[in-house]
């Protein structure tokens, strides 16, 4: 078994104020779908705040400048993300596909390092 680290795309609506009945309905089936997947996850995740809430860190000639708000205008953010524990890639491919929400990327957790404590194939990469 793997893990999978799924990353739930947000599509830029923010449904934390007076979300509308098509958006209480597609809450709706992202609750019974992790309800049916629950024995899958391996760690919960969680729900992130909206975008205009985040802060920015970034680094330029070793130095860090912080700002409010996300470092790229976009429709698309991160909303979440939760941890599976499946089979292989095609089990998370097809778990994925399941998804009610607007979009969801997978990524494969690093588990095993090699020698150096590096993720291990990353030479071969």
């Amino acid at each position: 078994m793997s893990k999978y680290a799924f990353i739930f795309i947000d599509d830029g609506v923010d449904y934390q104020t007076a979300p509308t009945p098509e958006q209480q309905a597609v809450y709706g089936e992202i609750f019974k779908w992790f309800e049916a997947n629950a024995q899958r996850i391996a760690d919960g995740g969680a729900e992130l705040q909206p975008t205009r809430t985040a802060t920015t860190i970034r680094k330029r000639g070793g130095k860090a400048s912080v700002m409010d708000g996300p470092f790229v205008e976009a429709k698309e953010s991160v909303g979440g993300f939760t941890i599976f524990e499946l089979p292989n890639k095609d089990a998370a491919v097809a778990l994925a596909r399941t998804w009610p929400g607007y979009g969801v990327e997978i990524r494969e957790i690093v588990e095993e390092r090699d020698a150096q404590n590096m993720p291990a194939g990353l030479a071969e990469r």
